[in-house]
């Protein structure tokens, strides 16, 4: 079949900003075959690494990092690297000529975007966080075009984005003893209440020690905690928490997971809300912007969730005593009540970038 349309998507920094990318990018590959996809993203490792594990091959811009950001000497390699990346970027649009460029945040969406207006090209955002980023107030001042993956969208206003949601995965699950067994465990898979703990991509030593000390404790021994992204190999920390490397079939956890406990990534957010997971959620404190502490807000409002700021010890385990009374009550949250499904978010957000292009 002839290509018509080629999109680019933008994506880069963590697995928050290119999960979301990939996502859409695989539903408009199922959906719309008629429309060639290509991804950019930034040099760092991870990004790398998380397209190699989507299995996509993103063209790669000189750039690894925000010039707003990091040390004085950060500030004037990236500086320089900013520019460079523009003009990759610039040639890369020009010998391509796409129809459209959507851009998911982070560092590496300021130089694309640069280019795709020297280049008039059409360009919009995909905002995943509650608090939008700097590239995101940027576009809105310049009238581009803003898709939010929340209700509100600070400090923008009405007016100035759509709310669409944000794009996530559609999984398909196996069962818990096959999840269990795929993720390489040699054990029986335990009874009882298996909570799956979500760092994000860039893992947190503070939720890892937190969750060894309190599931010692009773009630907890009884329960089964899972911390993907927790160690370089498959390890036992306690009788009941089990340290996982990165896991990139997140399906298999999910399918696990009676509860969650997970930092504030939008991402995460939204798939579990889609998937109907009770979670506790703890916002990353040094967060550019706060953002994760409005995503968990957000969040908490219109799904099964808890926000703990992560502070105060002596309330984590009140706060799983509670998540596991929110978790069986779940059943009488309607599906309505949840924003939506990972089909219909990717089928609306391509509404609005189809009639713009």
């Amino acid at each position: 079949m002839k290509t018509e349309k080629r999109i680019f998507l933008v994506a880069g920094g963590t697995g928050g900003h290119i999960w979301p990318a990939v996502s859409f990018g695989r539903w408009i590959e199922k959906n719309k075959p008629e429309v060639k996809v290509d991804f950019i993203c930034g040099n760092r490792s991870l990004e790398k690494e998380i397209y190699s594990a989507a299995e996509r091959e993103p063209f790669v811009l000189s750039m690894t990092g925000s010039p707003l950001s990091g040390s004085f000497k950060d500030k004037c390699r990236r500086s320089k690297a900013l520019f460079k990346a523009f003009s990759e970027a610039r040639g890369i649009l020009k010998r391509t000529k796409p129809d459209f460029i959507l851009l998911f945040g982070g560092y590496i969406s300021f130089p694309v975007l640069l280019a795709a207006k020297i280049c008039r090209i059409p360009v919009a955002v995909q905002e995943q966080n509650a608090f939008a980023g700097k590239v995101t107030r940027f576009a809105a001042a310049k009238k581009i075009p803003v898709f939010s993956g929340w209700q509100d969208c600070a400090p923008l206003k009405d007016g100035q984005y759509i709310r669409t949601g944000v794009p996530v995965r559609n999984f398909k699950f196996p069962r818990q003893t096959e999840a269990w067994k795929e993720l390489g465990f040699s054990s029986a898979m335990p009874a009882g209440k298996k909570i799956v703990v979500f760092t994000g991509s860039l893992g947190s030593s503070s939720v890892k020690e937190q969750i060894c000390r309190v599931a010692v404790q009773p009630p907890f021994t009884g329960w089964t905690f899972i911390l993907p992204a927790a160690s370089e190999s498959r390890e036992q920390a306690a009788d009941n928490v089990y340290l996982l490397p990165k896991v990139w079939n997140t399906e298999l956890l999910y399918s696990l997971a009676d509860m969650a406990v997970m930092r504030a990534g939008a991402s995460s957010l939204t798939e579990a809300g889609t998937l109907g997971i009770a979670a506790l959620v703890i916002p990353w404190e040094k967060a550019a912007d706060n953002h994760q502490f409005h995503n968990a807000v957000a969040f908490a409002a219109d799904n099964a969730a808890l926000v703990w700021d992560g502070k105060d010890e002596r309330l984590f385990a009140k706060k799983l005593l509670q998540l596991e009374k929110l978790s069986e009550e779940k059943q009488q949250i309607t599906s309505s009540q949840l924003y939506n499904s990972a089909e219909s978010i990717c089928s609306g957000l391509w509404a609005e970038v189809s009639s713009r292009c």
